[in-house]
């Protein structure tokens, strides 16, 4: 493959070999040679490349040659019958015609920009002709999407059309006229329910008609909530159907007069639950799963949350269900569960400035004992660590969703005034706090914390060794769209550790942390970014503040923290210029992103640090801040970052500012 230089060739022609499939063996016809043209052809037109043409060399199976070149008129064509034992194709973009304005006449509901959006995605600083190729295709996607999008707000009658396309041949820009028609609102104004009054099932909730929109997916989640309440009483097969009666447009509105008719069906049983596909697993541990007994009424959601329940296990690649017979007054629940192989070994690398190169493995062992059981131990070295970790988890230990996990840990590590090491147990359950949309976690953790080689300022009076006893609480919200790369959303953690002697250790204190961050759009290819985070630790019940151990206290610094900092330099210092740990900490992060192109993107930040080595100072009374660029690619496993971060505030001994690469979204 040659023509669009190293990458892109060696892209197109993996997808060739895909596309071909079962086309491509020893030698290829006439017909496999002219079908990975074609496909060539097309994927340049997608890509605005609308005068291509592809040029094949072609190595007979006899030892000769043939040349031959196919373009947008597909006129050419091939001799037969030949068999072609290598193809040698030569790509003839041409100019590439891409979006260069979009005008758009009639939309109220959307903004221009919005519209020129599902035809060019978002704009970026450097935008490349790439990502606003223009293909008829593309086209066509575009008002599809406008009028699904104008839809979905109960602008039901919406079109959108394209007038006037205006090309240049020798530039390549494309003017485009998008014409919408979005039509009346739709809005219900009343609910009728027909052909359910004989199964008992309560409707009357479904009926209130409040003038929203009428959309049509809002019409099937009525129609799926009417189904559910009917299936809860055992009518399995209930079909229901609607029919509008639409009124005369009044002031750009139409009233919408909604009857659901109900087929509810026979009134169907449970009869005996079974399970095919099972080498490993205990039969009881799946019952348990399942809570329908023969003779309830056939609910598909319960079963359905079976199913759920029984995926949620995590030793099954996949869990399908059936009824047998398909119809009938008395239906047996199937359920064919696929088992997934009992070990999985992960090879695991990466980068940090701090910690430079790492690597590692996750050895992950499923369904122990053939109870679902399952355990992991990771091992991780890199330039400045190791840890280890093994793990070993009970599903649905209390209760339905309440798993318990025990967990062995060693971890020894050089900071950057002393090597902190940590081994020790701990014993955790875990929820989903429905009212909250959070998860909760609590657990008790025994360890012994101990540091070496300790260059900190309070190293004479800090205790080398300690053993250290304490319950855990954890509690999670994330509403962020993705994890990853957040574009909007929002996030917040907080975690409570409390040791106690009580509770079997040497010391008391009270560790509290809380995070939260917020991401916006601002504008077209633009994002706002804000991180806010807070420590504190306490030492109630303790007459000895040097009691604290040197491992609990923060060390501040480093790229998920304040960027002008390497990891912990950022922690107080002391009067001799030796650095202290603190007892808290207050780190707030702003950030404001452009993107460049389709995955580059450009990075303006401030950080914010505050810290306090005595609780009498608290929150703060000594304050860091670091401003600084950045770029990003964004990778599948996330932002790949490179950023400089200057300080505004230099302590003696502190950094001008700090280069730092990493992998992952900062907060």
């Amino acid at each position: 493959m040659h023509g669009l230089g190293w990458w892109d060739d060696r892209q197109m022609r993996q997808s060739l070999d895909r596309l071909l499939g079962e086309q491509r063996g020893a030698t290829l016809d006439a017909n496999g040679v002219e079908d990975a043209a074609f496909l060539l052809l097309s994927a340049l037109q997608d890509e605005g490349y609308l005068k291509a043409a592809v040029q094949a060399k072609l190595q007979r199976k006899d030892g000769g040659e043939t040349s031959f070149t196919l373009d947008s008129t597909l006129a050419a064509t091939l001799p037969r019958p030949i068999a072609v034992k290598a193809v040698t194709f030569t790509l003839k973009p041409g100019v590439r015609y891409y979006f260069d304005e979009i005008t758009v006449v009639g939309s109220s509901a959307l903004d221009d920009d919005d519209v020129r959006r599902f035809f060019r995605g978002e704009s970026a600083l450097f935008s490349g002709v790439g990502e606003k190729a223009y293909s008829a295709a593309r086209v066509r996607r575009g008002l599809n999407g406008v009028q699904t999008e104008l839809r979905d707000r109960g602008y039901a009658e919406a079109e959108a059309t394209a007038d006037g396309v205006k090309m240049d041949d020798k530039t390549g820009k494309v003017s485009l006229r998008v014409v919408v028609h979005e039509g009346p609102l739709w809005t219900v104004d009343a609910i009728k329910i027909e052909g359910a009054e004989k199964t008992g099932a309560e409707l009357g909730e479904l009926v209130a008609a409040n003038g929203q929109p009428w959309t049509l997916h809002w019409q099937q989640d009525l129609g799926g909530r009417i189904r559910q309440a009917l299936q809860k009483r055992g009518y399995a097969d209930v079909r229901v159907t609607f029919e509008q009666m639409v009124g005369a447009e009044d002031e750009g509105k139409k009233a919408v007069e909604l009857t659901a008719r109900v087929a509810p069906g026979p009134a169907v049983k449970v009869g005996h639950v079974r399970f095919e596909g099972v080498k490993h697993t205990r039969e009881q541990v799946l019952r348990e799963r399942v809570r329908a007994k023969p003779g309830d009424p056939l609910n598909p959601a319960t079963l359905e949350h079976a199913r759920y329940r029984l995926g949620r296990l995590g030793v099954f690649d996949d869990v399908d269900l059936r009824y047998d017979p398909a119809t009938g007054d008395v239906r047996d629940p199937v359920f064919t569960v696929h088992e997934r192989r009992l070990w999985d070994l992960s090879l695991l690398a990466g980068y940090g400035s701090y910690e430079q190169l790492r690597g590692g493995i996750e050895l992950r062992q499923f369904n122990i004992f053939g109870r679902a059981h399952q355990s992991r131990l990771l091992l991780v070295q890199s330039m400045k660590s190791s840890r280890g970790e093994y793990s070993y988890t009970v599903p649905e230990l209390f209760g339905e969703r309440l798993d318990g996990t025990a967990r062995l840990f060693g971890l020894q590590r050089q900071e950057v005034a002393f090597q902190r090491q940590e081994y020790g147990g701990n014993f955790s359950v875990s929820d989903r706090v429905q009212w909250l949309g959070a998860v909760a976690s609590a657990g008790y953790t025994f360890q012994a914390l101990r540091n070496r080689d300790n260059q900190l300022g309070t190293a004479p009076v800090d205790n080398k060794q300690v053993v250290v006893a304490s319950v855990d609480l954890n509690l999670t919200r994330d509403r962020r769209d993705n994890p990853l790369r957040p574009r909007r959303g929002y996030r917040w953690y907080a975690q409570v550790e409390a040791a106690s002697k009580g509770l079997g250790g040497e010391v008391d204190y009270q560790r509290v942390e809380f995070s939260a961050s917020y991401h916006t759009p601002w504008g077209d290819g633009r994002w706002l970014h804000f991180g806010f985070s807070h420590g504190v630790v306490f030492t109630l019940g303790s007459n000895d503040d040097t009691a604290l151990p040197v491992n609990k206290r923060f060390y501040p610094g480093g790229d998920n923290s304040i960027r002008g900092y390497q990891e912990g330099e950022a922690a107080p210092r002391g009067a001799d210029g030796r650095f202290v740990g603190a007892k808290s900490y207050m780190l707030a992060n702003a950030e404001f992103e452009q993107a460049l192109t389709g995955n580059w993107s450009g990075v303006l930040f401030v950080d914010g640090l505050g810290t306090a080595t005595r609780l009498q100072d608290y929150p703060f009374n000594q304050q860091l801040y670091s401003v600084g660029l950045g770029v990003r690619y964004n990778s599948l496993i996330g932002p790949v970052r490179a950023e400089y971060g200057y300080n505004l505030k230099q302590r003696p001994g502190d950094p001008s500012g700090t280069f730092l690469i990493s992998i992952g979204f900062p907060f």
